[in-house]
């Protein structure tokens, strides 16, 4: 039985959950068994000068200590045991979803790579018409009077910075 691999996954999850919850049950425990021997320390306090406080909250607070650690590594180790076992069970179906959907986020990352590289290239040629159109705008060419033959037209300046209209 301990050779079989779903029991040596199942120890493993329940030894991890009860290490895990133990250690936070541990700390909970403690602050909440101090914070309640302080209150109950405080009817005392008359009669011991204030002593009793600090006194009944350490009482408190190992007492809370001993019984978060136990509740949270009995939780843990049953949990942890569940969770290990089921997911050992089901590990061939995890590991095709995990699979499909690597593909999905891969295949999606291709299309949006090539959609960038096209965007790119779009803005690199909206660019350079630009550029074009401005380097012919300063000096007196429009696109329409590059294509004519420069000798029959002369162009004519628009209020509007200068640009060549015929």
């Amino acid at each position: 039985m301990v050779s079989q691999k779903s029991f040596q996954m199942t120890a493993a999850s329940a030894t991890a959950g009860a290490v895990t919850l133990g250690a936070s049950g541990a700390a909970t425990g403690a602050m909440t068994g101090g914070l309640a021997g302080a209150v109950a320390g405080l009817p005392l306090a008359l009669f011991t000068f204030g002593l009793s406080i600090p006194a009944v909250a350490a009482v408190g607070g190992a007492a809370g200590l001993v019984l978060g650690t136990a509740a949270g590594a009995t939780t843990g180790f049953l949990g942890g045991g569940a969770a290990g076992y089921c997911v050992y069970q089901k590990k061939d179906e995890i590991r095709r979803a995990v699979s499909s959907t690597y593909i999905k986020a891969s295949s999606g990352a291709e299309l949006i790579k090539g959609g960038e590289i096209k965007s790119a290239e779009y803005a690199k040629d909206v660019v350079v018409a630009a550029k074009g159109r401005v380097e012919r705008a300063d000096t007196g060419d429009t696109a329409e009077n590059t294509d004519r033959d420069r000798s029959c037209t002369t162009p004519t300046s628009s209020a509007s910075g200068g640009v060549a209209l015929d």
